[in-house]
């Protein structure tokens, strides 16, 4: 296969762009000052204005779940004033903010943002995992960071869109950007649910919006030795075996990191290093994972 020719890098350009990534740069800094980088990416955590945030429906109560969308007896089907559809009592509204919206505030913060896949196929095209997803590298002002998108159950090239908008919208959490839209509130009946019954009700203040306080504790919040109970299938002895044995392979500390995820391990701290030091498993494998493509970038180099 011929060698792609590299078009020349921009001279005025403050950071990344698509055709420069092999072009020397000062620490990875793409030119930007410490103080530089801090400043423009504080714009990145900005309150998003409320006519660019949407609304996405999740049902929570699990009787409206089987339902086929007409709703439980507590929760008839209506017309949401707030996300505008016709759907169950039994839901909240999650906050969030658009492929769009997304884009429009990275280009405002650094014109030269850049994404890239972590992996490609054989033909140099983006590759998904088992999930159908992909991991990304966000990099904005001169600092990278990883992110994950899935399609959600869609197909064909709406479903290639959803997964890059995904990931490019869950790296820019890494960053901040959007991240207050995300209430802990949302977050438990979304990890926990309601079951619909007429006990849940009435320790519920209202149909729509579960009481906190009815709510259990999210798996990360948990000692780690209570989490078996929610989580059977894989404890942190367990998980953190799994690290060990899959810790100089790139591709399972990517599956590794997805699993700590969905199992809420992702926020357990470890010690890590020689020194032990206190380290959230998110942390810990985001970092191995870019030690791994650092050095097998150096491999290439060297050949």
């Amino acid at each position: 296969m011929a060698n792609a020719t590299e078009a020349p890098a921009s001279t005025t350009a403050e950071g990344p762009t698509s055709h420069t990534q092999n072009q020397a740069r000062n620490e990875n800094t793409y030119g930007y000052t410490r103080e530089q980088q801090i400043e423009a990416l504080h714009k990145l955590r900005e309150p998003f204005k409320p006519e660019e945030i949407r609304y996405l429906p999740r049902m929570w109560c699990g009787k409206c779940k089987n339902s086929n969308g007409s709703g439980c007896q507590q929760h008839p089907r209506r017309k949401c004033a707030k996300c505008g559809q016709n759907m169950p009592g039994g839901h909240i509204d999650l906050r969030f903010v658009g492929h769009a919206e997304a884009t429009n505030r990275l280009l405002n913060v650094d014109p030269f943002w850049d994404w890239e896949p972590l992996t490609v196929d054989e033909r140099g095209l983006p590759q998904v995992d088992g999930y159908q997803g992909m991991w990304i590298r966000l990099t904005v002002c001169g600092m990278t960071r990883l992110g994950y998108g899935h399609a959600d159950g869609k197909t064909g090239g709406d479903a290639v869109k959803e997964v890059i908008g995904d990931a490019i919208r869950n790296a820019g959490m890494r960053f901040g950007m959007a991240l207050n839209l995300w209430t802990s509130s949302d977050l438990l009946i979304l990890e926990h649910g309601g079951d619909g019954s007429t006990a849940g009700q009435q320790e519920r203040g209202t149909a729509g919006a579960p009481a906190r306080a009815a709510q259990p504790e999210p798996q990360h919040a948990r000692p780690a030795e209570q989490r078996a109970a929610v989580n059977p299938q894989l404890t942190l002895a367990q998980f953190k075996e799994k690290v060990a044995n899959g810790w100089d392979n790139a591709d399972s500390t990517r599956q590794n990191l997805l699993e700590a995820e969905k199992t809420g391990l992702a926020d357990e701290v470890v010690p890590a290093g020689d020194d032990g030091t206190p380290t959230r498993i998110r942390e810990l494998l985001e970092n191995r994972i870019a030690e791994l493509e650092a050095a097998k970038r150096g491999e290439r180099s060297a050949a």
